[in-house]
């Protein structure tokens, strides 16, 4: 087995947190949702992520992977 980081519960809680509160009710809610969940699929199966993310779900990615 690989020594690759995988997100744990409190780290996705607190990103779709943030997701939920700063897009929640704007039209590209729904897209940001599904890029999300690709994103830390991805992210867990260590695979790159893909340039056709969301630039914010990237960001928000890269700050709660490191989080524990």
């Amino acid at each position: 087995m690989t020594n690759r980081h995988m997100f744990q519960l409190d780290q996705l809680d607190l990103m779709f947190d943030e997701l939920n509160r700063k897009w929640k009710g704007k039209p590209q809610y729904e897209d940001l949702i599904r890029d999300a969940h690709l994103a830390v699929a991805l992210s867990d199966a260590g695979r790159p992520l893909s340039g056709d993310l969301s630039p914010i779900i990237l960001a928000l990615i890269e700050k709660h992977k490191h989080r524990s």
